[in-house]
């Protein structure tokens, strides 16, 4: 070991493990990353052109190194497994949902409403609707996340709404707070 890499080595050792293990599933695993980081850091160090940096490399390299510890762990596929890819069907849930949720958007102020109907009705991305409405792209951004939001509370003002792990509708219920919003989806019908 290099006396810089030694030098890096005391600095750094106690806060980088801190970091991995925020962000790793064991101690064990947090302790393979460490030395793996310091690996690769006595081989580049040397190479380091710019030593005010130093912190923020290192992180870089933290950081890249969790996540080739666990993309390594992941199965890939062999040659004699082909790889299905299965698309689901939209659930009955969000499918009822639907059109519940044009109305909500409808509802929006006109900013928020046109920003949600081109990029989760007629399927632009927030770069192409934000150029459409003569906007930034953080600023079209801003708009659609505000927008979903309000769509969202609206939403959960009269029903909850149960996701999967990819944040899909599986199911809803009406809330236990009357009188539902007018024309809510989870409303029960009329005199039942």
């Amino acid at each position: 070991m290099t006396e810089a890499t030694e030098d890096v080595w005391t600095a750094f050792r106690q806060r980088l493990y801190d970091y991995i293990r925020a962000r790793s599933r064991s101690s064990e695993d947090a302790e393979d990353i460490l030395q793996d980081v310091f690996e690769k850091v006595h081989r580049s160090v040397g190479t380091l052109e710019d030593t005010a940096n130093l912190t923020s490399w290192i992180y870089r390299v933290t950081h890249n190194t969790i996540v080739d510890h666990y993309r390594k762990k992941q199965p890939s596929p062999t040659a004699q497994e082909p790889v299905v890819v299965v698309e689901t069907d939209t659930s009955a849930a969000e499918q009822t949902l639907a059109p519940f949720l044009h109305d909500l958007i409808a509802a929006l102020p006109t900013p928020y409403r046109d920003a949600l109907a081109l990029t989760e009705l007629d399927g632009l991305t927030q770069q192409e609707m934000g150029h459409q409405l003569g906007l930034s792209t953080s600023g079209a951004k801003s708009r659609v996340q505000r927008g979903r939001a309000m769509v969202r509370d609206q939403l959960l003002d009269c029903c909850h709404i149960e996701l999967d792990r990819r944040q899909h509708v599986v199911d809803y219920q009406p809330a236990n707070s009357e009188p539902w919003p007018q024309d809510c989806a989870c409303a029960p019908e009329p005199g039942s």
